[in-house]
């Protein structure tokens, strides 16, 4: 999260003379035809406890602790972290479910004399949950992800109830910017090549959904915004970790 706040910040740096909070880069095609839901009481550096994305409240948030273990010989780190997590998601007009989730990255590093860490295995992290909406019964949310933008061909990720799947591709650029982040800045949801919905998780965060959806679907995709919202991604774990 540091290193993302670093280059969240430098293009606010280079525009201080207007210096706004940068906006990630959502479709064109998409924006015209969606609205955004604002969202309020959201903690930027600790976004835990309950706030609202337009009429949604999220609620009842409650993570548990990482678990750290693994080992580490010589300069060869091996790393495991996990973490679970729930939380509710409340319309405002009754309707109430509970998101429940979990996140495990493994990390396999070797760190050279001249103290460069590079990377020996895979180190994916994944973040998998799932809830049931009365209407479109139970959905799972899984993303893979490589952690860096040159890796993000490897970056997998579905919401899915198995009849309607919508895909999870992420975005590394804001507006205005030509030069990506090298970590995630948000996401987008896809019904086939179609965006419908759109979630950036830094600074404030910001959320976009399609105007046509229907009630049902717009709580299902705010669920899944709500959880990346609400995901700390374990690689700053990992980062802030030593083993003797």
């Amino acid at each position: 999260m540091k290193k993302l706040f670093m280059s969240v910040l430098l293009p606010c740096m280079l525009a201080f003379t207007n210096c706004t909070l940068p906006q990630m880069a959502v479709s064109p095609e998409f924006q015209q035809n969606a609205v955004e839901l604002p969202i309020e009481g959201r903690k930027v550096l600790k976004p835990n406890g309950n706030f609202r994305i337009g009429d949604y409240t999220v609620a009842n948030v409650r993570r548990g602790w990482k678990n750290i273990g693994g080992f580490s010989i010589f300069s060869y780190n091996n790393i495991e972290v996990r973490q679970r997590y729930e939380f509710s998601l409340q319309d405002g007009k009754g309707s109430e479910w509970y998101v429940h989730g979990a996140s495990k990255l493994k990390d396999k590093s070797l760190r050279s004399n001249t103290g460069v860490t590079i990377d020996v295995g895979p180190n994916m992290e994944y973040n998998a949950s799932h809830f049931t909406s009365p209407e479109s019964g139970q959905w799972h949310l899984l993303t893979v992800d490589p952690g860096n933008y040159l890796e993000r061909k490897k970056f997998k990720g579905e919401l899915s109830n198995r009849r309607t799947t919508y895909t999870i591709e992420p975005v590394y650029k804001f507006e205005d910017t030509k030069l990506p982040m090298s970590d995630v800045v948000g996401y987008e949801f896809k019904d086939g090549g179609k965006v419908v919905g759109a979630v950036q998780v830094v600074n404030n965060g910001k959320v976009w959904v399609s105007q046509q959806l229907p009630p049902d679907t717009r709580m299902v995709l705010a669920s899944g915004m709500a959880l990346l919202l609400l995901y700390e991604k374990l690689n700053e774990t990992v980062e802030n970790t030593e083993f003797n």
